[in-house]
Formats: C-alpha cells, sequence, structure tokens
C-alpha cells in the first residue's frame, strides 16, 4: 500500500507542477476541475492535502483541468520514482 501513496504524491506533483508551467492557481485549477462542488477550492484543498485519498474520477478530472493527458501523467508520477 505504501507504494500506491507514493505514486498518488507522485502524481500530485505532477499536476502541481502542470500548474505552474502553465501560470495557473490553485483555485483555477480546483474550478476548472470540480465546477459543480459547492466549495472547488476547498475540494481541492483537500486532496492536496491528504494526497493518498486521491479518487480515480478526481485524478482525471485533475488532469483534464491542467490540459494533460491522464495518462501521460500517470506515466510522469511512474517515471519520477524510479
Amino acid at each position: 500500500m505504501e507504494e500506491a501513496t507514493h505514486f498518488v504524491h507522485a502524481f500530485m506533483q505532477a499536476i502541481e507542477e502542470a500548474r505552474l508551467s502553465q501560470g495557473r492557481s490553485h483555485s483555477d485549477i480546483a474550478r476548472a476541475a470540480f465546477p459543480e462542488h459547492r466549495d472547488p477550492v476547498g475540494a481541492y484543498r483537500k486532496i492536496r492535502n491528504s494526497g493518498q485519498n486521491l479518487r480515480m474520477e478526481d485524478a482525471v478530472r485533475l488532469a483534464r483541468a491542467v490540459h494533460v493527458d491522464f495518462p501521460a501523467l500517470c506515466w510522469t508520477a511512474q517515471q519520477s520514482l524510479k
């Protein structure tokens, strides 16, 4: 299970790198990923701060929000673990 936690952290780091390269704020990413949430910024903050509880659906939404292909983000995360 520890391996999965490391992967989630690496995936979130890949999201963060994409966000920074695009010059976007956390709030912008949150609103793009979770438009139907009452508090999209709070939802994204919870994912960022816990990291270990990233649902697949949320991971795909975050990938779309940063305009990066989901499999490409997974590959980037996996490569960073090596």
